[in-house]
C-alpha cells in the first residue's frame, strides 16, 4: 500500500474544512488536484473516507477513524524534518486555543520570558477541534473555556480562572441597551451554537432557564463566526466577560448576565507522560512558578 504524506495532508485539510474548495485554498492546490489525491487515498485504503454531496462534505466512519492516525503520522514526519534541520534539541510547545483573552496573552508573555529556550506555536482551534487536536497529538495542551465547572472528562483539566458571563447580541436587539440581564430574560432566544452536539450540550446545559433548555442554532465553528452571525441578527450567544476586550466590534453588544454560572478556562492536558517543558508551562499558567 503506497501512501504518501501528501495524501494525509490533503485528507486532514478536507476533514477539518469540510469543504474541498476551502481545503484546496489552504493547501494552495487546485480543487481538481485535491479531489484526485482524496480519490487516490480512498482507492489505496479500499475505504470511502467522505460522503460528498453538492452542498456538504462529511466524514464516513472510516474517515473519523483515520483522523487521529493521520495527525500522528504528520506529527512524526514533522519531527523527522525538525531533526534533519538540527533543531531536535530545541524544545517545542504547541498551545491550542479555543478563544483568546487578555489573561491568555499574559500567560504566554510570562512563559516566553521564563522559557526562552522553548519554540512556541499557538494553534487557533475554535470550538470544534480542541479535543481532537489534543487527543491526536496536534497540540501539547489547550486553553478551553467552559460554562460552569464542567470540564471534558477525557483530559486532565487544570482550572486557571473564572469570570462572569455576558450576552452577545446584535446592537439593535431589545436587550442590547440593558445594564444587565438575567437568564430568565433569555427565554425564547435563539443561541448561535457550534456544530458539535457534545460541545454545545456541555456549554449550554448550565444556562437552562426555568427548566427549559435554550433553542440552539448549530452553525458556528469558532467565536469569530459567532460574532458575525450575532451581528447579522441570526441569534445571541454567551461569552466570558473579558470578550469585549478582545472581540469588540461595530454591530455587536455585550450585556452582563447577573445570574449566569461562571465561565471557567481550563488548561487541558493529555494524561500520559509529558515533557519537562510542558510541566513547567503548566506551573506558569497556574501561577505556581
Amino acid at each position: 500500500m503506497d501512501l504518501t504524506i501528501q495524501h494525509l495532508r490533503c485528507f486532514l485539510a478536507v476533514a477539518e474544512e469540510r469543504h474541498f474548495g476551502h481545503a484546496a485554498a489552504r493547501l494552495q492546490v487546485s480543487s481538481s488536484a485535491l479531489s484526485e489525491q482524496i480519490s487516490s487515498l480512498e482507492r489505496r485504503l479500499h475505504r470511502p473516507l467522505f460522503r460528498r454531496s453538492s452542498r456538504s462534505v462529511e466524514l464516513t466512519e472510516h474517515g473519523h477513524d483515520l483522523v487521529p492516525l493521520a495527525r500522528q503520522a504528520l506529527e512524526a514526519m514533522d519531527e523527522v524534518v525538525t531533526w534533519a534541520k538540527g533543531e531536535v534539541a530545541e524544545p517545542r510547545l504547541r498551545v491550542g486555543l479555543m478563544v483568546s483573552s487578555p489573561r491568555f496573552r499574559a500567560i504566554m508573555a510570562t512563559a516566553a520570558r521564563r522559557l526562552p529556550h522553548v519554540r512556541w506555536q499557538i494553534r487557533q482551534l475554535g470550538f470544534l477541534r480542541c479535543s481532537d487536536a489534543l487527543a491526536g497529538g496536534e497540540v501539547d495542551c489547550a486553553f478551553v473555556a467552559e460554562i460552569g465547572r464542567n470540564p471534558a472528562p477525557a483530559f486532565e483539566a487544570v482550572p486557571l480562572w473564572e469570570e462572569g458571563c455576558v450576552l452577545v447580541t446584535p446592537s439593535g436587539h431589545p436587550l442590547a441597551g440593558r445594564s444587565s440581564v438575567r437568564l430568565a430574560d433569555l427565554a425564547g432566544e435563539t443561541f448561535i451554537s457550534v456544530e458539535d452536539n457534545e460541545v454545545s450540550e456541555r456549554w449550554y446545559s448550565a444556562l437552562s432557564a426555568e427548566g427549559s433548555g435554550p433553542r440552539l442554532l448549530p452553525v458556528a465553528r469558532n467565536f469569530e463566526e459567532v460574532l458575525e452571525l450575532c451581528g447579522a441578527g441570526q441569534g445571541v450567544n454567551i461569552a466570558g466577560e473579558s470578550a469585549p476586550e478582545t472581540y469588540a466590534r461595530p454591530g455587536v453588544s455585550f450585556v452582563p448576565i447577573a445570574d449566569s454560572p461562571p465561565a471557567t478556562t481550563y488548561l487541558y492536558l493529555r494524561r500520559e507522560r509529558r515533557s519537562a517543558a510542558l510541566d513547567e508551562f503548566a506551573r506558569i499558567a497556574t501561577g505556581e512558578d
